[in-house]
């Protein structure tokens, strides 16, 4: 048997009964799956430099056609932050980027020695 990927179009509103549920089911594996392992099967993923650099890029993106997630990065300049990202500033896009919808902020503070100490969500 193939492995389910997600179906963008599915369920549909023309599927009835069994058909709808293992639509529902098998979408919901692949959404699952995907979060396990950390990968978006069928979005590309970029790194855009921007105002940052190589090593600390101002920009994520992940596409698949029109649809754009964009994550900002802020990285921190000073004590245990220095050099880890402080803040993910998420957007989603369904124009190919012309306009952007909030879909969170995640704020994380570090130690004096680097490590993660308390995180949060903000959404909108």
């Amino acid at each position: 048997m193939a492995y389910p990927q997600f179906q963008d179009n599915k369920p549909a509103a023309s599927d009835t009964g069994l058909v709808a549920i293992d639509n529902m089911r098998d979408n919901m594996r692949a959404l699952r799956d995907s979060v396990i392992v950390g990968f978006m099967p069928g979005w590309d993923y970029a790194k855009v430099d921007g105002t940052g650099t190589a090593e600390q890029p101002q920009y994520h993106t992940y596409t698949k056609g029109l649809e754009v997630i964009r994550v900002e990065l802020t990285w921190g300049t000073t004590g245990g932050a220095d050099g880890n990202v402080t803040t993910m500033v998420m957007e989603k896009s369904n124009d190919g980027g012309t306009a952007w919808d909030p879909m969170g902020t995640y704020s994380q503070a570090y130690d004096s020695a680097g490590n993660p100490t308390v995180g949060s969500w903000v959404l909108p």
